[in-house]
């Protein structure tokens, strides 16, 4: 099941038609970097977002940026204090329209900064594997970039929906292990492209200094396409993995869980020599995984969130079982394709610590094939808000 990066089919892809005006393809860069100074590892983030792009080509439209609806003729009913003014809206609500790229560190005082264009003043197609916007650069083999944002700005512009400061990347990767789309649905679609990748370089943020090296970059990409984002939002993802059994760390191993598609999870999960996709929305026979995410009592470190995933198949038996200190936690707004101000709040931890099993039916029993502790785990819990009327 796994795939060469040469067959990555997220790396070529092409921005459907339908997408242009009515939708979103998001590409997320995940990797780990050790602080110059004092040698703690911290997650970063780097994403590049085309959300309805050509809705707005020539000017990037921010569905949250306050717009008046009151006409001249309103105005004069309102200062009138005739009956039609108590039923005026003050503000509009607009489809968005922009090229976004957020980076930022998951964890505690974690950041997250936003950039935004129109299409137009973007250079390259998702096709050629090339992308600019402003100075930030999205390609095969390489990101950097810089973004930031004073205080005053934010202020001025809290549209943005992000923090203040500046974070600058450089850094090339390669991907080493490949999954196949986990769901694809016409336009809709999830592929985890770089399930374990290799990141090398540099990251500066807020003047901060963090190497990225390869041996614990322990990165991850993936591609979501489609006129919305899935809701509820699940996700869980490492490629930091060591067996419970022989004490070996597993450097061919990983896994990624995506959804909710259909109310349906989507899991790839390759431990050595065992790969298992279970696909996402195959129909009425495709395995069903159960899933929650439940908050724990507080014990000596601390509340925790709880996230835990198991899926049985003829062959199979995958259990997950991830924890994440609440303290660790950021909470962040992405905007969602159909407007109206609609975001997915989304719970994200990227300390998250756990396990994973995996079993093999033989006859009635079952037989563990790997127990693996995960170490440096993206975990994710997202919903819908909308604003109030």
């Amino acid at each position: 099941m796994v795939v060469s990066k040469k067959n990555d089919s997220s790396r070529k892809i092409r921005l459907n038609n339908a997408l242009k005006r009515n939708g979103a393809v998001w590409r997320r860069f995940i990797f780990n970097g050790l602080e110059a100074e004092t040698g703690r590892e911290r997650m970063f983030f780097v994403e590049l977002e085309l959300l309805n792009p050509f809705l707005s080509p020539d000017e990037a439209v921010l569905g949250f940026k306050s717009r008046t609806k009151i006409s001249e003729e309103d105005l004069q009913y309102a200062l009138a204090g005739t009956k039609a003014a108590h039923d005026l809206e003050a503000e509009s609500f607009v489809n968005p329209s922009y090229v976004a790229v957020r980076a930022g560190a998951f964890g505690e005082h974690a950041r997250q900064l936003c950039s935004y264009y129109p299409i137009k003043q973007t250079s390259g197609t998702l096709h050629s594997g090339r992308i600019e916007a402003g100075k930030c650069v999205f390609s095969n083999e390489r990101i950097s970039g810089v973004i930031s944002c004073t205080a005053e700005e934010l202020h001025e512009h809290p549209e943005y929906l992000c923090d203040d400061g500046i974070i600058s990347w450089d850094l090339s990767y390669e991907i080493q292990y490949s999954f196949p789309a986990g769901y694809a649905k016409k336009t809709d679609m999830w592929i985890p492209g770089g399930a374990r990748t290799i990141f090398a370089g540099m990251v500066t943020l807020d003047g901060q200094k963090f190497h990225v090296v390869p041996k614990t970059s322990h990165g991850y990409i993936e591609l979501h396409a489609g006129h919305t984002l899935p809701l509820p939002w699940v996700h869980m993802s490492s490629s930091s993995l060591t067996s419970l059994i022989s004490g070996r760390t597993l450097f061919n191993s990983c896994f990624t869980v995506q959804g909710l598609y259909e109310s349906r999870l989507a899991v790839a999960v390759t431990l050595e020599d065992n790969s298992i996709m279970i696909k996402a929305g195959g129909g009425r026979h495709t395995v069903n995984p159960v899933w929650e995410c439940t908050e724990m009592p507080p014990d000596e470190e601390g509340g925790k969130l709880h996230w835990s995933v198991s899926a049985d198949t003829k062959k199979w038996v995958i259990d997950i079982d991830i924890m994440c200190l609440i303290k660790e936690l950021f909470v962040r707004n992405i905007e969602l394709p159909e407007g109206g101000r609609k975001v997915m709040k989304q719970l994200v931890g990227g300390t998250g610590t756990g396990e994973i099993r995996l079993y093999h039916h033989v006859g009635k029993n079952l037989e563990l094939i790997e127990d693996a502790h995960i170490a440096d785990a993206l975990c994710e819990f997202g919903q819908l808000e909308v604003p109030e009327k």
